[in-house]
């Protein structure tokens, strides 16, 4: 492997063709020769790579979810952001408690259909459901916001706040009162 990696013609046929698979060779090249298993590749190790193909293998930890859970919200909203309305298959399942606090679930009731503007808006604590079911800004970020310089475009966002947002034609996949005060609780507001 090494030696048609270090063949500038095969490297380049290769690249032109799956850069992707390029790369993945040189990570493994990199990963298998030049350190220990388990550590981090050497900063020499990876500065020796061409430039473009550079990259850092790292590894990654998440909570395991219920991967049927993204299709079951975002069928319960018939594909809808739940604060705009629009579809443009541009949603989100967003889950109401946090996937890594004490008490979320992978059931519809904890679920959101959401752009992901609103998504990671909802996640920060710019947005908090009330159990009105309506979206409203959060004045506190809101004016933390302000404060930082970063309100532009705050106008707009909040133009679909404040009124019910769109729910499930299934009152039994409506957001759960308890998920709710739980997420609201969890976020401080």
């Amino acid at each position: 492997m090494t030696f048609l990696l270090r063949c500038p013609s095969f490297a380049w046929l290769v690249g032109f063709f799956a850069p992707t698979a390029v790369s993945m060779f040189l990570q493994t090249d990199v990963h298998e020769n030049f350190h220990k298993p388990g550590e981090r590749p050497h900063a020499s190790a990876i500065a020796a790579l061409p430039k473009d193909r550079q990259r850092i293998v790292a590894t990654v930890s998440r909570l395991a979810r219920d991967s049927d859970f993204r299709r079951k919200v975002i069928i319960a909203y018939d594909r809808r952001c739940a604060v705009t309305g629009l579809q443009l298959k541009l949603v989100d399942a967003a889950h109401i408690v946090p996937v890594g606090a004490a008490g979320s679930c992978d059931d519809v009731t904890n679920g959101l259909c959401l752009s992901p503007t609103y998504h990671r808006a909802y996640d920060r604590g710019l947005v908090v459901l009330t159990e009105n079911y309506e979206m409203q800004i959060n004045r506190k970020k809101e004016r933390e916001l302000a404060r930082l310089g970063f309100s532009g475009g705050l106008a707009e966002f909040k133009a679909p706040l404040g009124r019910q947002i769109i729910l499930p034609a299934d009152r039994r996949q409506w957001p759960a009162i308890e998920c709710i005060r739980s997420a609201n609780a969890f976020r401080l507001v």
